[in-house]
């Protein structure tokens, strides 16, 4: 079950557990669940942590909710960051990969911290690992209005197969399975959406191991783990490089 933590909650004094006296990496991850119900006063502290590019980001957003979301995300991240990295939240460098996924900035991107944030719905998820990719997504389950023919695009063959056998509510649990493990997927290996998530075919949703099979990396089933979960209106996966060893919800 999802639960919900204060979107200014830093991590607790030595909660930088990542990595031990002598800074080896460790394989534990991190999810922190973040609620996005926020009231004025909580947008202008978030706000504040903020830096020019990620308030000027905020300010394109044409409806009130959709910045009020990305700006409570955005500052809980960095609230998050600065416990793993000893700095301020507001002077956490972030920067982003090629395909837009945020990471740290120099000089922090030398303590090998690795994170992933989603947000839908009145949720965000932020994972953090160190020395290896991850990435993490998370679905608000509501009605579709065109879910056949955004199915038909996401899904692979033998996935959409499936997908056409079951009952509506069943189509949508299947589709957003699918969606949430690919999106990880490819937010994990810094892609986003680059790539047709068709191209991907999740195993377990036909009967198989907890993988993902990529016709791009005859290794993926071995060298990613994919995990699951779901609260009574939304479902999430976590994907990570290696073995997935200790998963902590914060």
């Amino acid at each position: 079950m999802l639960r919900s933590a204060t979107p200014f909650q830093p991590p607790a004094p030595g909660a930088a557990i990542l990595a031990d006296a002598a800074g080896q990496a460790l394989s534990t991850i991190d999810v922190w669940t973040i609620s996005l119900d926020a009231g004025n006063a909580d947008v202008v502290a978030a706000a504040a942590v903020l830096d020019a590019v990620e308030r000027a980001r905020a300010a394109r957003f044409v409806f009130e909710r959709d910045r009020t979301a990305f700006t409570i995300a955005r500052a809980a991240l960095r609230h998050i960051l600065a416990g793993y990295v000893g700095l301020p939240a507001d002077r956490v460098p972030l920067s982003t990969g090629t395909f837009g996924k945020p990471q740290l900035g120099a000089p922090c991107h030398l303590t090998g911290v690795q994170f992933n944030v989603a947000h839908s719905g009145q949720h965000a998820l932020v994972a953090v690992t160190r020395q290896r990719a991850i990435g993490i997504d998370i679905e608000h389950v509501r009605p579709m209005h065109d879910l056949d023919g955004v199915a038909a695009i996401v899904l692979s063959p033998a996935e959409h197969r499936v997908f056409t056998d079951c009952t509506p509510d069943d189509g949508l649990a299947f589709f957003l399975g699918a969606w949430t493990r690919k999106e990880a997927y490819l937010k994990a290996l810094g892609e986003g959406l680059a790539r047709s998530p068709a191209l991907l075919e999740c195993s377990a949703l036909l009967g198989g191991a907890e993988t993902i099979r990529d016709p791009d990396d005859d290794s993926a089933a071995r060298r990613w783990s994919v995990m699951t979960w779901c609260g009574a209106d939304y479902r999430a996966a976590l994907v990570a490089e290696g073995p997935l060893g200790t998963v902590t919800f914060k």
